[in-house]
């Protein structure tokens, strides 16, 4: 021991033990908080992928999710019009900076409705012009004419076509369902 007066239970245990009760407290807190604001949290992602299914296929009165067998890999979800507006495929799929999350809006005619970009790593200003040219997809079956990858963006545009065609190779297995 020092002569000062300082002790191994003072200047070692002590600090030890209040930061613990410090670090439970806060735990405690946020455990708290995280179970008060979950259902909030839980309840806006549920309309924003609603407002998200709408905007692809916006004559659509609501949605049931479709099961398929043999679906691409890239194909995450399927949501079928419930009054045959269309269907909605949600797609994931990597580009060149990472991963890319799409929705695909497909009509009943099977022609593309509208496609979005949900999210996506790509690198900015390069990777912009194949984000640019989502309204060219609008209208088009599953031969997808005129539409062809962005020069300085090969591997973003590759992926994003590749994708959209994942998408109408889904659309066909449901198809065939009989949906």
């Amino acid at each position: 021991m020092k002569k000062d007066g300082s002790s191994f239970k003072k200047d070692f245990i002590m600090p030890i033990l209040v930061l613990s009760l410090i670090c439970l407290f806060m735990t405690g807190a946020l455990a708290v908080a995280n179970s008060v604001t979950r259902p909030v949290i839980d309840a806006a992602a549920k309309e924003r992928a609603y407002a998200a299914r709408m905007e692809v296929v916006p004559g659509a009165d609501d949605f049931t999710v479709i099961e398929a067998d043999g679906l691409p890999k890239t194909v995450t979800a399927i949501y079928g019009a419930n009054n045959g507006a269309g269907y909605v495929f949600m797609i994931h799929t990597i580009g060149y900076g990472g991963d890319i999350y799409l929705i695909c809006g497909i009509g009943s005619d099977g022609r593309i409705i509208k496609t979005a970009t949900l999210g996506e790593t790509e690198t900015k200003g390069i990777a912009t012009p194949v984000f640019d040219m989502e309204p060219l997809y609008i209208g088009k079956d599953k031969n997808l004419d005129g539409i062809d990858a962005v020069s300085g963006a090969t591997i973003t545009s590759n992926a994003y076509i590749n994708a959209i065609r994942d998408a109408f190779e889904a659309y066909e297995i449901i198809m065939g369902m009989g949906l």
